[in-house]
């Protein structure tokens, strides 16, 4: 009985000795590449472990070039590209067969909508052009201007034919704007080829737009610095994530002063008009699509009605800042700082 007792100990440390080399050679085999490339507007970061020189530079060249593929398609600053040819279409009363990236796109984006009544809407088109004109000429949108945009927008105008991958906008001078979920997207899709070549443990800066993976060999996690983003640096904290991403949302640069009041870049498809009160949204979420889309959805909705939305989306954390009569506001959903950190919640 001893003998049997003795066997089945030396068996187990063998096992163990055993893994810990196998886990051991992984990691030593595993190298840290890191890349850089100006694409969509934004510096697009990425860092990754492969186990060599030419897989890196395969996997990066290929993940680099499938975003290069999506902006292409999705940018409504090219005349050609498809986004801008399915906006064209708006309200001739005709189905337009896409391809499987704007229609799965647009199925995200609308999903999206309906989760926050609205807040993000893809069809803000008109009114990003509005208020993009307003700020490059540094003048306040007419009241008239702001109806006509804010009347050529709206998600539920969008018509989905999953069956055939048709798409109709029913309402005249509709655009699609993909601005607040197209980095985010591209991302999420750079990580995908990154998994075709083997590579899990991955992290892409999509201008500030993160898409994370696996954590690296022997770690809890990446990185990621979160804040307020002001002077105040005593809200700053790290989080070690993975498997997930992170938006951030901000006017503190971009935005219009008219009468005393800044507008923010990020305008409220609902009225058409710049944020007044919001400083900052973190959004942590299940991967780098909903993430981008979020951030901009609850910057609009505020801390009010975010709380209410925020009940019921499943796997988000929400960090947003308000400015009221000078006054900063601060909420942070439960769980913010374990969500997906791998700790327990």
């Amino acid at each position: 009985m001893k003998e049997k007792k003795k066997f089945h100990r030396t068996l187990y440390f063998l096992t163990l000795l055993i893994w810990f080399f196998f886990v051991c050679g992984h990691v030593m085999s595993q190298a840290r590449y890191s890349y850089t490339r100006p694409l969509m507007g934004s510096a697009f970061n990425l860092v990754f472990y492969a186990p060599t020189d030419s897989t890196a530079r395969v996997a990066s060249d290929s993940a680099f070039a499938r975003i290069n593929y999506l902006n292409a398609i999705l940018s409504d600053y090219l005349d050609g590209s498809e986004t801008s040819r399915m906006s064209a279409s708006a309200g001739l009363g005709q189905w337009v067969y896409v391809g499987p990236v704007l229609f799965d796109i647009l199925e995200k984006s609308i999903q999206i909508s309906h989760q926050t009544h609205g807040a993000f809407d893809c069809t803000i088109g008109p009114v990003v052009q509005l208020w993009r004109r307003a700020m490059r000429r540094s003048y306040f949108p007419e009241k008239s201007q702001i109806k006509l945009a804010r009347r050529a927008v709206g998600y539920r105008l969008v018509a989905l034919d999953p069956q055939n991958k048709r798409v109709k906008l029913r309402r005249k001078n509709m655009r699609l704007d993909f601005g607040a979920i197209g980095k985010g997207y591209a991302a999420d899709e750079a990580l995908a080829v990154l998994r075709h070549f083997g590579i899990s443990s991955a992290f892409l800066d999509a201008g500030g737009d993160l898409a994370i993976g696996q954590a690296p060999p022997l770690e809890r996690g990446w990185a990621v610095a979160v804040g307020s983003g002001g002077a105040d640096t005593t809200t700053r904290q790290i989080l070690w994530l993975q498997n997930c991403g992170v938006a951030t949302s901000g006017g503190t640069y971009r935005y219009l002063a008219h009468q005393g009041q800044r507008y923010s870049h990020i305008a409220d498809p609902r009225t058409g008009v710049g944020l007044q009160t919001h400083l900052r949204t973190t959004v942590v979420a299940q991967n780098g699509t909903i993430a981008d889309a979020l951030a901009t959805a609850f910057s609009v909705l505020g801390i009010k009605k975010g709380k209410k939305v925020y009940k019921k989306i499943p796997k988000i954390g929400v960090w947003l800042i308000e400015n009221k009569l000078q006054i900063a506001h601060i909420w942070k959903s439960p769980g913010f700082d374990l969500l997906f950190s791998g700790k327990v919640q």
